[in-house]
């Protein structure tokens, strides 16, 4: 009796230490905004005095008061989705048109540089150096390395490609990290739009910055920084501001300016390239 005693009271105990060790959620989901541009962040007993130990009370209550910020559903994982997450290809179209080679890259998938590269490999084996058009209109953003690695493509490494700040840190700087020279060298035209933002406005400023990309279009969204999904429950996820994006010399706050202006006769979005 007093060893199954001895051997509950052990059980006990370390039930016990496991809840006070489970993590306490809405300090989790503080603590990681605290990390991003946290200028507006309620504080953490307030959040709790109001809302308890309810993680998407509190979530909303930090979109309440960052406007940059909002709650997002996550759907079901189910088997159409899984296949359509796997099928999603970062580009939607490349053809050749008047002897330019025509591109939309409207998402950077894991398989971006890859897909460029095959793009742009028609470029390479054709005679002469024809100018290839990079449709980003269409591209609201995304992972911000693999949109470095498909910048890379045309640059080739370069040590301070983006300045990365957050609120309250010093600015760091990130590198295209590529192990080979430009794939592509010629002319570069690059289409941007209302559409274009984030780290798709980060790709034409690097690409205007580095590889002497024109931009050709209208002025760009202006969504200056990069966000960080930060789990709140099975069904909700938070977008919280992470950190400012710029390319040295190149800020898009207010959106990017068109080297050439150009007006759209077609929707936003088009779904024929023109």
């Amino acid at each position: 009796m007093r060893i199954w005693l001895a051997l509950l009271t052990i059980a006990t105990s370390l039930v016990a230490g496991q809840a006070l060790a489970l993590p306490d959620r809405i300090g989790r989901i503080w603590q990681l905004a605290q990390q991003g541009m946290a200028e507006n962040l309620p504080p953490l007993e307030e959040l709790k005095n109001r809302c308890g130990a309810d993680a998407v009370c509190a979530a909303q209550r930090i979109v309440d008061v960052e406007p940059r910020a909002w709650l997002q559903r996550v759907p079901a994982p189910d088997t159409n989705r899984i296949r359509l997450q796997k099928r999603t290809a970062s580009i939607s179209r490349a053809e050749w048109r008047g002897g330019r080679r025509y591109i939309r890259l409207s998402y950077f998938g894991r398989m971006v540089q890859t897909e460029l590269r095959e793009a742009l490999l028609p470029v390479a084996v054709k005679g002469g150096v024809p100018e290839v058009v990079l449709d980003l209109r269409c591209n609201s953003g995304g992972d911000v390395e693999r949109m470095l690695s498909a910048a890379g493509l045309f640059t080739g490494p370069i040590e301070q490609a983006l300045i990365l700040k957050t609120a309250g840190s010093a600015s760091r700087s990130l590198p295209i990290t590529a192990d080979h020279s430009p794939v592509f060298s010629g002319r570069l035209t690059v289409r941007i739009g209302p559409g274009t933002a984030s780290s798709g406005e980060a790709l034409a400023a690097v690409l205007k910055k580095f590889a002497n990309a024109r931009l050709i279009g209208s002025r760009t969204r202006g969504k200056s920084y990069s966000q960080q999904v930060i789990p709140v429950s099975q069904r909700w996820h938070l977008l919280y501001p992470q950190a400012n994006l710029r390319v040295p010399g190149v800020d898009w706050e207010n959106g990017l300016v068109p080297d050439v202006p150009r007006g759209e006769t077609e929707s936003a979005c088009p779904d024929n390239g023109a």
